[in-house]
């Protein structure tokens, strides 16, 4: 079953007009038309996190493009929120706080 279009506004919307929903929902549109969605999974690799789709079956491909460089810049201020928020925490363990988050 494919996810459903959250009721918040997307985090991002791609050049072609696709939108894009980080964190807690972890979905995007499947076309520009945004109608039906797809599951996406933020990923810890090489010191950095990348954004894969997640096909029926679960196998992932890399998300191509500058929605990438947009991730990566939303998951960084989160970093930083958290940063604030939790000043005892271990700043390498933000990325695996925040990508658990996934539902």
């Amino acid at each position: 079953m494919s996810p459903e279009k959250p009721f918040r506004d997307p985090d991002h919307i791609s050049k072609r007009g696709v939108w894009y929903f980080w964190s807690p929902e972890w979905v995007r549109g499947t076309d520009s038309t945004n109608k039906s969605f797809g599951r996406i999974k933020a990923i810890k690799e090489y010191n950095t996190v990348n954004l894969y789709m997640q096909s029926k079956d679960g196998n992932l491909t890399y998300i191509q493009g500058s929605i990438q460089q947009e991730f990566k810049d939303w998951h960084e201020k989160r970093k930083i929120d958290y940063f604030f928020l939790a000043d005892e925490l271990d700043p390498d363990a933000l990325d695996d706080i925040i990508l658990s988050s996934e539902s």
